[in-house]
């Protein structure tokens, strides 16, 4: 079934069943659990896998390339809750006490995790933090916030530019919108589900559902096409607990959303857009990526002679952009092919990030429709697309990418601005007033500790700019510049370092000019 497909998807013909009982809270008795396995290893067998079982997974030594498994959108669990089972469950009610209530409210411990890996780096930073109580989910403190929303206000300056709408639809819908779509073969396991009278409704996995339903609110004209619409809603993925990691795989999670609605012969034209995008987005962080293009499944919607047409656009447009690219067989989406984008960071690992996935399906599904130049409906294609992917994800790898030390425009603190002496505190707060005047995200700190305690507790917070204010400095409305890769310079005019940062946040240097 699904494991011979998945098994056939990546071309390996070998494969270990075992017990996955470190990702589930809700295990079956032992006995039951050996003769499942059993079933399952003769029917791999029956489909011609070379089948091994095990009580634990096989143990490798092996060089990781990170990045998210080609088939992890796929992932699913199975249960064998259509059989009628002999044994009933037993279940008992426990009243907590409070202090054993309060002992579940607590921080999750990354006291093991290398300096390196970004949720020790965001705690240190104070930019986000993990909480028992919410699972697979971030708790965004302000500078973290402060770099998500730099990423947002990025990106919606640029979709204003090429002409974006943007749309916001609710979190919870029936699930008869992913029974149209055809998406509730693929997602229901991994959705949260709950019911309301009769019926029953989830948490949104995606926002494509949710934005046809948008389109289809008002009649449209090709006039209007191509019609572009963004969405950053939150989205939820019941991921197991064994698979979520940091800000790497979470069960809430923001994407740079959007879907494009055209007319076939605009879609060079649509990607071509999409790929100035890309290549903007990721020239401002540094970035470098590699491009493939992922063709028809076994598994998919819609005829063969479609998703030939749909595969040989996408190639031809990444040709003319003068991108190279590779082609993944079988693994695009299950509703058309796609491009996908893997940056790689400054320790030489690859992410999959952008995604662009073109359409032919749903559209029908939903019924879709614009008026043509020949006054007959036609149906749009979509364009399903992703820059950053999931934020939570991009934000994780920039993290690690440049260990913290964000450019000056990304920092959530740029400047901090320190005393000497008492008799320069007054100064001190004046250029740090003067400095949030000017919009920057300054801080000072004017506390009676050693100049030298203060300087380190700058560089630990991997602040870029420390000023250093003392009876000099106020007496020639000056500062002295600590750079924080070790440059110095004194006597600075203010009026003047203002006027070189403002160049260094507006230009979006990565690093000082």
């Amino acid at each position: 079934g699904d494991v011979a497909r998945f098994a056939s998807q990546i071309k390996r013909r070998r494969v270990v069943i075992y017990p996955y009982a470190h990702l589930s809270s809700d295990l079956e008795e032992p006995s039951e659990a050996r003769e499942i396995l059993l079933s399952m290893r003769k029917e791999a067998e029956a489909a011609g896998l070379e089948t091994y079982t095990a009580p634990f997974g096989w143990n490798k030594k092996l060089s990781v390339s990170t990045k998210a498994h080609p088939l992890a959108e796929q992932s699913r669990s199975y249960r064998s809750d259509n059989q009628v089972s002999t044994q009933p469950k037993k279940w008992r009610q426990v009243e907590l006490t409070e202090e054993q209530l309060l002992a579940k409210i607590r921080k999750s411990d990354f006291s093991g995790l290398p300096d390196t890996d970004h949720r020790v780096i965001g705690e240190r930073l104070d930019l986000f933090s993990f909480q028992e109580v919410s699972p697979g989910m971030v708790y965004w403190h302000n500078n973290g916030l402060i770099i998500r929303n730099i990423l947002l206000e990025l990106i919606r300056g640029e979709l204003r530019k090429y002409g974006y709408l943007e749309i916001s639809t609710p979190a919870l819908a029936n699930t008869a919108l992913w029974r149209v779509s055809g998406h509730w073969d693929y997602y229901k396991d991994n959705m949260f589900l709950t019911s309301m009278g009769d019926e029953e409704y989830g948490l949104k996995p995606m926002n494509c559902p949710s934005t046809f339903l948008v389109y289809k609110s008002k009649r449209w004209s090709y006039r209007d096409l191509p019609l572009k619409i963004a969405d950053f809603d939150p989205l939820f993925r019941n991921e197991l607990s064994g698979v979520t990691s940091g800000l790497f795989r979470v069960k809430m999670f923001t994407q740079d959303d959007a879907h494009i609605f055209a007319a076939e012969d605009q879609l060079k034209q649509v990607f071509g857009e999409l790929i100035q995008l890309m290549k903007y987005l990721y020239g401002v962080f540094g970035l470098s990526y590699k491009v493939k293009v992922s063709t028809m499944p076994d598994d998919h919607l819609g005829s063969v002679e479609q998703w030939e047409k749909a595969t040989r656009i996408l190639m031809d447009v990444l040709e003319e952009n003068g991108l190279k690219f590779e082609v993944k067989e079988k693994e695009g989406a299950f509703y058309g092919p796609k491009i996908d984008v893997d940056v790689m960071d400054s320790m030489g690992r690859e992410w999959q990030c952008a995604t662009m996935q073109l359409d032919f399906q749903m559209p029908q599904r939903f019924r879709l429709t614009y008026m043509g130049e020949d006054g007959k409906e036609h149906t749009p294609v979509v364009v399903h697309r992703v820059i950053y992917g999931s934020l939570e994800r991009f934000i994780g790898i920039l993290i690690e990418h440049f260990k913290g030390n964000f450019p000056v425009w990304i920092a959530p603190v740029q400047v901090r601005v320190i005393n000497v002496s008492e008799a320069a505190k007054t100064y001190a707060q004046q250029v740090h007033a003067r400095l949030l005047q000017e919009g920057f995200r300054a801080e000072v700190d004017v506390s009676n500790r050693t100049l030298e305690y203060k300087v380190r507790e700058a560089e630990l917070s991997k602040i870029p700019y420390v000023l250093v204010v003392g009876k000099k400095e106020q007496e020639a409305n000056t500062v002295s510049i600590r750079v924080r890769h070790g440059e110095r310079v004194n006597g600075v005019p203010l009026e003047e370092y203002i006027r070189r940062l403002r160049d260094e946040v507006d230009r979006k240097l990565l690093t000082p000019p």
